[in-house]
């Protein structure tokens, strides 16, 4: 896949940009928040930049379909600024100790093996399987990003009403994200046998380019006649060397 130049600072992209570079920012006022967790201004930070930064996935997502702004470094970088985004708020939210490490364990491990699958899926297609999101996914993301944002207030509200709210909320999550990565399995492990066996492989090099189609040489009436009149002299060559030695004998 190749980037073109003027796709590079189109707005849905610059907003992606944004989003990875406000990642070090929320990890720098969450760690501090960690080492002191009596300065609260230091997680309301944190809360803010990652709520900021979900606004720009909306924004970008929003702005590049309605203003015809899909690009090819956007399908790449988008969904790595979000998954990149999620996994290091859970896993900053853990440390804090306003989440609970096995939710931290079950998104990385379920990311890390869509990444490796997908990757996989297009090499072994010539990148004609594309791994997309389905409905189970986007549900599962969204009950994610609900249950972020509520872990934030889980060491504020001394009730504990939110923590539990918080508790079953990302257990749903968790339940969705394991049930989506197994959906992904199934469906794109047939597709890719069903391109398979199209045989359209073979029509394709490594990077899903049809292969340049080499078409036989035809010749032309008077090579034709120069092959006969050839294979006349080869004839009637043989057929003198044959009398001479019948001769000599």
């Amino acid at each position: 896949m190749k980037f073109k130049k003027e796709e590079l600072f189109t707005i849905p992209n610059i907003l992606t940009y944004i989003r990875l570079i406000s990642i070090p920012f929320f990890m720098w006022m969450m760690i501090a928040y960690a080492i002191d967790e009596t300065a609260t201004k230091y997680i309301w930070a944190g809360f803010g930049i990652f709520l900021f930064a979900e606004i720009t996935d909306i924004c970008d997502g929003y702005i590049a379909r309605h203003f015809n702004q899909i690009s090819d470094i956007g399908k790449v970088l988008d969904p790595i600024a979000d998954k990149v985004l999620q996994c290091v708020s859970m896993l900053m939210l853990a440390i804090c100790g306003n989440l609970h490490w096995a939710f931290v364990v079950i998104i990385i491990v379920k990311e890390v093996y869509m990444g490796v699958t997908s990757k996989y899926w297009m090499r072994a297609s010539k990148r004609q399987v594309e791994q997309k999101s389905n409905k189970v996914g986007k549900a599962g993301a969204t009950i994610y990003f609900v249950g972020i944002l509520l872990a934030f207030f889980n060491k504020i509200d001394t009730s504990k009403i939110v923590f539990y709210i918080d508790l079953a909320i990302l257990i749903i999550g968790s339940i969705l994200a394991v049930v989506a990565a197994v959906q992904y399995t199934v469906i794109y492990t047939k597709k890719l046998k069903e391109v398979r066996a199209s045989g359209i492989l073979d029509t394709l090099d490594r990077y899903g380019n049809p292969l340049p189609i080499v078409e036989p040489i035809e010749q032309s009436d008077s090579d034709k006649d120069a092959q006969i009149d050839v294979n006349a002299d080869d004839g009637r060559s043989g057929q003198s060397v044959e009398q001479t030695e019948n001769y000599e004998v």
